[in-house]
């Protein structure tokens, strides 16, 4: 396999240097950590929203080098708050205790089970920093790669590393969805020294269930995936391991791989490693998927955000093009595909209502996005009447991956609370927004004052209190 991989920079080369865009702006690391009980809060926080909202992002602990620092390798930190009653009780940041976490800081050394081997490089921090959700009653941090989960108390200190009650002796994935109907978590796993994906399925009980692994050609980065009802849907793209990125100090061992033919994964969710059915593409990078569903001929459609090129010349994260919104149909009786370009529109971190992941077709989608003035924005998509709005968060501030909670369990698909952390950087703070997702029109029905700025990271999950009903 051959590529071009990015050269090392120098000092004073490139548009990131003597700098790097992920230590800096609105994606600098915080030093504190902290905690704010009884949360100012201007509007009225909806009395049904009772849990935490949670997110996790990159917030390296000590000084990296600008020219090799990549954003998706800082240490862990998460972000919490508590609502009940119509109230923010608390907001906290904690630090995901990972070894350069606890050697920096002099804390003791985080106890858990030890990953296996993970090759040279890449994992050897043992961080959690890609997403935070809670499963079996339990809340954990997560990264892919090879890491290890870390388990959390509610208020986000960190218990242990973990391995799903020894269940799980190999990787798990940073980006897991849940199946509406069984409420098992699925995810596709990687490292950048395995040949294979292992397809892992988490049980209610936080207990792997069910695991197989999938032959690959080449070495992907796999951060996200699918569910249909009838398949775990993948990505084998362009962004390929290439350990020369090792030898060259960088920490983030994938480039753009300009000779690799890309390829959508279709598992039967009950099925082997040999009823894969492969469907070849087009190169293009595809870090976020918003959801799958099967169609009435049997194809499948994949709703994707997707980049022309990444990691080819900017090593340091994903910026090299922007993301649009696309549509896969894969068929699995022909192993053929096709795309269709949903919108052009710079768009990301893509969400959905939950509650049909693994069950039907999906409408809506909201997405991390830009005004015409470049302003940061949350945008919500009418996929099937091709339409969109938005809500700007206004110069200098930046939104971060919205949250759709449904307003009642049996609520139209539309009907309920986006909820988002929005950093504003000239006052050095944040706000956590909630806005009902048929009226963004209307702006935030309340806004969740909090006096410290949280770093653009990854990913986050609403937690209702019932999910941890007796623990």
């Amino acid at each position: 396999m051959t590529s071009t991989e990015p050269q090392r920079p120098t000092a004073g080369a490139g548009s990131q240097q003597p700098g790097n865009q992920f230590l800096k702006g609105p994606f600098a690391p915080v030093d504190q950590e902290i905690t704010v009980h009884d949360l100012k809060v201007t509007g009225t926080i909806p009395a049904e929203l009772n849990g935490r909202l949670l997110r996790v992002g990159p917030n390296p602990i000590d000084p990296e080098d600008p020219v090799t620092y990549n954003w998706f390798s800082g240490n862990g930190m998460v972000h919490g708050v508590r609502l009940r009653d119509g109230r923010a009780e608390w907001y906290r940041n904690r630090f995901v205790r990972d070894d350069q976490v606890t050697a920096s800081r002099g804390w003791p050394k985080t106890p858990g089970p030890e990953a296996p081997a993970p090759g040279p490089a890449y994992v050897v921090r043992q961080t959690a920093n890609t997403n935070v959700l809670s499963q079996g009653g339990h809340t954990f941090a997560f990264m892919e790669g090879g890491q290890l989960p870390y388990e959390l108390t509610y208020e986000l200190e960190t218990i242990a590393r973990s391995n799903f009650e020894n269940t799980w002796n190999g990787a798990w994935t940073g980006h897991p969805h849940r199946d509406a109907t069984t409420g098992e978590l699925h995810g596709v796993a990687y490292r950048w020294d395995w040949n294979f994906a292992q397809y892992v399925v988490l049980d209610i009980a936080g207990r792997v269930r069910r695991t197989v692994d999938v032959p690959l050609e080449g070495r992907p980065i796999i951060h996200d995936m699918a569910l249909s009802s009838r398949y775990c849907v993948f990505y084998n793209g362009p962004v390929q391991a290439h350990p020369g990125m090792l030898e060259k100090g960088y920490d983030f061992p994938y480039a753009w791989d300009f000779d690799h033919r890309p390829a959508w994964a279709l598992l039967p969710r009950e099925g082997s490693a040999d009823q894969v059915v492969w469907c070849e593409t087009e190169p293009a990078a595809v870090f976020h998927i918003l959801g799958a569903f099967d169609l009435p001929d049997g194809r499948v459609a994949v709703d994707v955000c997707s980049n022309e090129r990444l990691f080819h010349t900017d090593p340091t994260g994903p910026t090299d093009t922007p993301s649009r919104l696309d549509r896969y149909f894969l068929d699995p009786a022909t192993g053929r595909c096709t795309v269709r370009r949903l919108d052009d529109t710079p768009q990301e971190m893509p969400r959905l209502d939950e509650r049909l992941i693994g069950v039907g077709e999906h409408r809506y989608g909201y997405f991390s996005s830009r005004a015409k003035n470049a302003d940061s924005a949350l945008l919500k998509q009418d996929l099937l009447r091709g339409t969109s709005e938005s809500y700007t968060y206004g110069p200098g501030r930046f939104g971060m991956e919205a949250v759709f909670v449904p307003r009642t369990a049996d609520s139209a698909e539309d009907d309920g609370w986006l909820m988002t952390y929005v950093s504003d950087l000239a006052n050095g703070n944040a706000e956590v927004l909630i806005l009902h997702s048929q009226d963004l029109s209307g702006g935030p029905v309340a806004r969740i004052h909090i006096p410290q700025r949280v770093p653009l990271g990854f990913h986050g999950n609403w937690v209702p209190d019932e999910d941890l009903e007796g623990k």
